[in-house]
Order: C-alpha cells, then structure tokens, then sequence
C-alpha cells in the first residue's frame, strides 16, 4: 500500500541515468498489467536520445520536463489484437504499472497523456514511425526526482465514497 500512497508526479529531474536494470524492472512490471481477454496489446518504446526529446517537447506542450530526464516511456496499444475496444483500459494499467515500478525504484516519474488528443496522437505516431493499427497512449517520463516541492499528501476523501446507491 505504501507505494500507492508514495507516488507523485514528478517534473523535475536530476538528470541522473535510469540504470538498465531498474529500466528492466519498470518494463516488466508494465508488462504485468492487465488486460481485457488477456490480449497483452501494449507495446512500449524506451526514448533515451535527447534529439528525441526535443521533438517530443515540440509537439506535447505538458511534456517539457522531458528535456531534463534520462529516459521516457511511449506506451502504445495495438488495435489488430486489443479485446473490443478496451485498448485505453489496457494501455493505462501499463501506465500505471510503470508509474509505480519507477516509484518502487526510487525513481520520480510523470504520466503525459496523448490518446485522446487527435492531433497530439497524429504526430508522436508520425515521428516514431508507428503502423495505422498501433495508437500511442502515454508517455512516461522518468528520472531521478530534482523537485523538493513534492510533499506527502492525504487523498483520502470519505466524501467520494458511496455505498450499494448514490446517495
């Protein structure tokens, strides 16, 4: 439970390398994610050069603090196998499967949203050079955290809590 309560999103980075091993890690656990009918439909590409990053930065305006991280995460679901229509589904439990494995390795990271911007979601898929039937989901950024504004926050909310009706 505790790690569910650790992560934050984090925008600030040291610049300090993923090691590959704590990367391993991170792509397993989001290769661990469920999915409807057990497609598996995720893929992932692992963006390490810095000429990549500045085009990302380019074309996704929340995704500045890219140009400070080691490595980032594209996410992307595959439309041939994904179980009707449950590729969002799918793709963001890998995402936060990854957001959490970065956690657990002491590592700061941030979910950058692109499925549902049709034009976001037209460019990273020309410039990764993706085939029609793969759709790009997320972009997971990642580093060592560099922002000492993070603090613990409570969540918890009773109010959103309802039982058996709303009421």
């Amino acid at each position: 439970m505790d790690i569910l309560l650790d992560r934050r999103s984090i925008r600030k980075y040291t610049g300090d390398d993923v090691k590959q091993e704590d990367l391993n890690y991170i792509l397993h656990a989001a290769m661990s994610a469920p999915t409807a009918k057990n497609t598996k439909c995720y893929s992932f590409v692992v963006i390490k050069n810095k000429n990549m990053h500045k085009k990302i930065a380019k074309i996704h305006k929340y995704a500045q603090m890219i140009l400070e991280a080691p490595v980032a995460i594209l996410v992307v679901g595959d439309q041939n196998i994904v179980y009707k229509g449950y590729l969002p589904q799918d793709c963001a439990a890998a995402t936060q499967n990854i957001l959490l494995a970065a956690t657990a390795k002491g590592y700061g990271a941030v979910w950058c949203g692109i499925y549902s911007n049709k034009e976001r979601s037209k460019n990273i898929e020309k410039l990764f050079k993706l085939p029609k039937n793969i759709k790009a989901f997320s972009i997971v950024i990642i580093g060592k955290s560099d922002d000492s504004s993070i603090h613990v926050k409570n969540n918890w909310q009773i109010e959103k809590i309802k039982y058996e009706i709303w009421k």
